[in-house]
């Protein structure tokens, strides 16, 4: 290197640059939107696991629908029974357990409004000494997992809603 002609000149040091910024600590921005996420997370993992418990009752009822015996000569009686524990897993047992005829089968209709006519039919004939036919099994099965799956879960009763205002 060449001398410097200013003796000022040669008395300055090299430049320096300043250390690198690291990533931590973070800032406080990025440890809220961390904290934001995490809650986020948490709350959605405890309403699915929430909705996951609330749902096994209509699980559990479609699954025992699906294994009955449709030949058994008391299949709409069965059908029936799976129907109310359901409908007593969601609403009060004093509330569905005392229905029957037309006021089971009003309940049924007024929670499925679209729930086909068949489905009172085929139920009114369980007392019946004849047991109903493979065709009419088979027909009761679908009608009563259509019903159950656009029915439950149930919401409270009218009843239940204008007391608790």
């Amino acid at each position: 290197m060449q001398q410097a002609n200013n003796p000022a000149l040669g008395a300055l040091k090299d430049i320096h640059t300043p250390a690198e910024i690291g990533a931590w600590p973070l800032a406080y921005g990025y440890w809220l939107a961390l904290a934001a996420v995490l809650i986020l997370l948490i709350t959605s993992l405890i309403w699915l696991i929430k909705r996951h418990k609330h749902l096994a009752a209509k699980r559990q009822a479609l699954q025992a629908i699906k294994q009955l015996d449709l030949n058994h000569p008391q299949f709409a009686i069965e059908i029936n029974a799976i129907v109310k524990r359901a409908a007593m897993s969601y609403l009060p047992r004093g509330e569905i357990a005392s229905l029957d005829g037309d006021a089971w089968y009003r309940w049924l209709v007024d929670r499925a409004p679209s729930t086909d006519q068949r489905l009172c039919q085929l139920l009114a004939k369980r007392y019946q000494a004849q047991a109903l036919t493979l065709t009419e099994a088979e027909l009761l099965k679908a009608l009563t997992s259509n019903w159950m799956k656009q029915a439950l879960p149930l919401k409270t009763s009218n009843k239940e809603q204008s007391c608790s205002h």
